[in-house]
């Protein structure tokens, strides 16, 4: 029987003290637009530019005032525009509402996603957003592996608000429900991807541990200090620097950091 309890808060740790002043700040969601004739009256957020509709089964309280008080994937939005180019291939892991493949495709004119959910019910509700925003992108219900991991079933503790839902356990709970863990070495071979977008509410502890990264130049994550902990951190940290990865000071605010892959001829002479 599922466990139930306080609610967990989404992570705004910061890793980061930039000055946010020159940052862009995501517009209000403009008003929703009429319904059409004959059909639901179903309100739709619109967020710099991407179109949301509203699902109650989805979108709590709390997820509605971060959505109108242009808080919601605030950093991401800031952040991508300045490291993605159009010819990027990117893998998005915990695509949560579908906002952020929908945005990059939008604002920066990505036409290669591949997302990747964990929850099943987010799966569908990302396929409405991409169809209401004329997004094409590939979506798999799975969680991402690395190679110490071994591929199959797992359980997944879903929780309200959506993004708090995890691998984790000892949280409360609403629901548990079995996902397909795969190799994220694997799909990064097979989708030929350049760049990997994370936030996975601290999966990112041990996702780098051991992988293949393949073309992967760039790695945008969102870092749950809360979860996760300080050794958390430097954990994740460490694993990228020892796959050849360095920290992007310009690009990375707050809890949102971009790693860069180093060039081999700089790697070599050390």
């Amino acid at each position: 029987m599922a466990k139930t309890g306080k609610k967990d808060k989404k992570s705004d740790d910061k890793t980061s003290g930039r000055d946010k002043s020159a940052d862009k700040v995501p517009a209000a969601p403009a008003p929703a637009p009429a319904a059409a004739e004959g059909q639901p009256d179903v309100h739709i957020y619109e967020v710099e530019g991407v179109r949301i509709p509203h699902d109650p089964a989805i979108i709590s309280e709390k997820v509605v005032r971060s959505i109108e008080a242009g808080r919601y994937e605030r950093e991401e939005v800031q952040g991508t525009p300045k490291f993605l180019e159009p010819g990027d291939r990117v893998i998005e892991l915990g695509a949560g509402l579908g906002f952020i493949s929908s945005y990059i495709w939008k604002a920066v004119g990505i036409r290669d996603i591949l997302c990747l959910e964990a929850n099943p019910v987010l799966c569908d509700f990302i396929a409405r957003v991409h169809q209401m925003n004329g997004v094409r992108a590939e979506i798999r219900n799975c969680v991402a592996l690395n190679d110490t991991q071994a591929p199959g079933w797992m359980d997944f503790y879903l929780r309200e608000p959506f993004w708090s839902s995890s691998l984790d356990p000892e949280e409360a709970y609403e629901r548990q429900v079995q996902v397909e863990g795969v190799s994220l070495s694997a799909l990064i071979r097979k989708f030929g991807a350049t760049t990997l977008i994370v936030d996975i509410e601290g999966g990112e502890k041990m996702l780098f541990d051991a992988l293949d990264m393949g073309p992967v130049n760039k790695v945008f994550l969102e870092i749950h200090t809360r979860k996760i902990r300080q050794i958390g951190v430097k954990r994740c940290f460490d694993a990228l620097s020892n796959l050849g990865f360095c920290y992007d000071q310009q690009v990375s605010r707050g809890g949102a950091v971009l790693f860069r892959r180093i060039p081999e001829r700089q790697l070599r002479k050390g």
